[in-house]
C-alpha cells in the first residue's frame, strides 16, 4: 500500500525532531538540493527543510540554461568555462530527461568590435573546453544564413555570425529530480518547515524549526548547519553572509512576433 503524502511528511518531520544529523541543509533550491544529495551519497545523515515549497526562489526563476559561459572566453576566464561545460555534459549523461541541446546564433556587425573571425575562434575554442565535444557543433554564418534564421534582423553593416550551442533544463524540476534522489540516498527532505532561530549547544548546533502547515514549533540537532538560502542567506539568524543582491530581467516575446528558431 502506497503510504498517503501527509505520512510521508510527518514521518520526515519525525525524523528531524528525533535524530541527530551530521548536517541540516536551509533552502529547497538547486545548492542546497545538490548539498543533500552529495552528503547522503557520501553516507552522512543529513536533512533539509525549506520555508515555502522547494525550487520557489531563484531556481525556479532562472533562464533555464544549462552553459559554460562563452563570455567569459573574452574576460580569459579559462578554467571558469571549462569547469562549467564539463558540469553541463556530465548533467546531460546522467540527466538526459532534463537536457535539451540549444543552438545561439550570434551576429557580428561592422564596427561593433567583434569581427565575424574572432567569434568563430571564440566558439571553436568553446567546442574545444566541452570534455568530448560539445552539444553540438559550432559553425560560422555567413550574411545570407543570418538573415534566414533570425527574420528581420537589421542588415546594414551585417557581416554574417556564428552558431554555437549549450543546453535548455526545467530549473524546478532539476531541484525536485536532486531532492528525490538525495532522498534515495537517506536524506530527509521537508517543505513549508522555516528555521526560526539556530544556536550552539556543546558539539551540535539547536535549530529550532516551525512547521507552517500546522504552526507546530520543534527542535531539530546537526552537527553541521549548511546556510543554502540563495538570495535570503543573510536574514538567517547566526549567519554571517552577507550578499550583494542583483537581479535578471526576462522578456517574454511572443513567437508570432520573433519566430526565431535559436536562442
Amino acid at each position: 500500500m502506497t503510504p498517503k503524502p501527509s505520512d510521508i511528511r510527518r514521518t520526515a518531520l519525525d525524523a528531524l525532531r528525533n535524530d541527530v544529523l551530521d548536517v541540516l541543509v536551509i533552502g529547497g533550491g538547486i545548492v542546497g538540493a545538490g548539498v543533500a544529495r552529495d552528503a547522503a551519497l557520501r553516507g552522512l545523515r543529513v536533512g533539509l527543510v525549506e520555508q515555502y515549497d522547494f525550487a520557489s526562489g531563484t531556481s525556479g526563476r532562472s533562464s533555464r540554461l544549462l552553459h559554460g559561459g562563452l563570455r567569459y572566453l573574452a574576460q580569459g576566464r579559462i578554467g571558469l568555462v571549462r569547469q562549467a561545460s564539463r558540469e553541463k555534459k556530465i548533467l546531460a549523461a546522467i540527466a538526459p530527461h532534463l537536457v535539451r541541446p540549444l543552438a545561439f546564433t550570434f551576429p557580428t556587425f561592422k564596427g561593433s568590435g567583434w569581427p565575424r573571425w574572432k567569434l568563430r575562434l571564440g566558439v571553436k575554442l568553446y567546442d574545444w573546453l566541452n570534455p568530448g565535444g560539445n552539444l553540438g557543433r559550432s559553425t560560422g554564418l555567413s550574411f545570407d544564413d543570418v538573415r534566414a534564421s533570425v527574420p528581420g534582423i537589421r542588415t546594414e553593416d551585417l557581416t554574417g555570425g556564428v552558431r554555437y550551442f549549450d543546453a535548455l533544463t526545467n530549473d524546478a524540476r532539476l531541484v525536485i529530480d536532486t531532492l528525490r534522489s538525495a532522498a534515495v540516498g537517506g536524506a530527509i527532505v521537508a517543505n513549508y518547515v522555516a528555521l526560526a532561530s539556530a544556536s550552539r549547544d556543546g558539539a551540535t548546533w539547536r535549530c529550532h524549526l516551525r512547521d507552517a502547515e500546522t504552526g507546530e514549533e520543534f527542535d531539530a540537532r546537526a552537527r553541521a548547519v549548511v546556510n543554502a538560502a540563495g538570495a535570503w542567506a543573510a536574514r538567517f539568524p547566526a549567519s554571517r553572509v552577507r550578499l550583494r543582491l542583483t537581479k535578471g530581467i526576462h522578456v517574454v516575446v511572443d513567437r508570432a512576433r520573433l519566430p526565431v528558431t535559436d536562442a
